[in-house]
């Protein structure tokens, strides 16, 4: 039997995701994994002070300046995110999504597998 045809709301996905160019796609890739890498290292910083570590002033001075490159990249971060939801024409629940990335531990790692699960066979596809 032959493949059944595709519903119209998978070739709509499918159009979607052909629209998105492979810069945005790798812009936002590495703005989630730099992003989330110095989230976590923030969070890890905020255990100063329930008393895992000792709170000198140096350790406050660097966390504090982390916290501020932080939050520098994670505006870069929402560049990248807007750019690439505009392109693919998502809905506002992916790009809240998106945003919240930036600012709960692991949860960018998450949605950058999915969105790369999701876009990249179109990619590969254009290639």
């Amino acid at each position: 039997m032959t493949d059944p045809a595709a519903t119209p709301a998978e070739s709509a996905e499918a159009t979607r995701a052909s629209a998105v160019t492979p810069g945005a796609l790798l812009r936002y890739r590495v703005m989630a994994i730099i992003t989330g890498v110095l989230l976590i290292v923030v969070f890890l910083g905020m255990l100063r002070y329930v008393g895992l570590f000792e709170r000198t002033e140096e350790v406050e001075e660097a966390f504090g300046i982390l916290a501020q490159v932080h939050g520098f990249v994670y505006i870069v971060y929402l560049v990248t995110v807007v750019q690439l939801w505009l392109q693919a024409k998502w809905g506002y629940g992916r790009l809240a999504t998106m945003f919240f990335g930036g600012i709960v531990p692991l949860l960018s790692f998450f949605i950058e597998r999915r969105v790369t699960r999701e876009l990249r066979p179109a990619q590969e596809e254009r290639a």
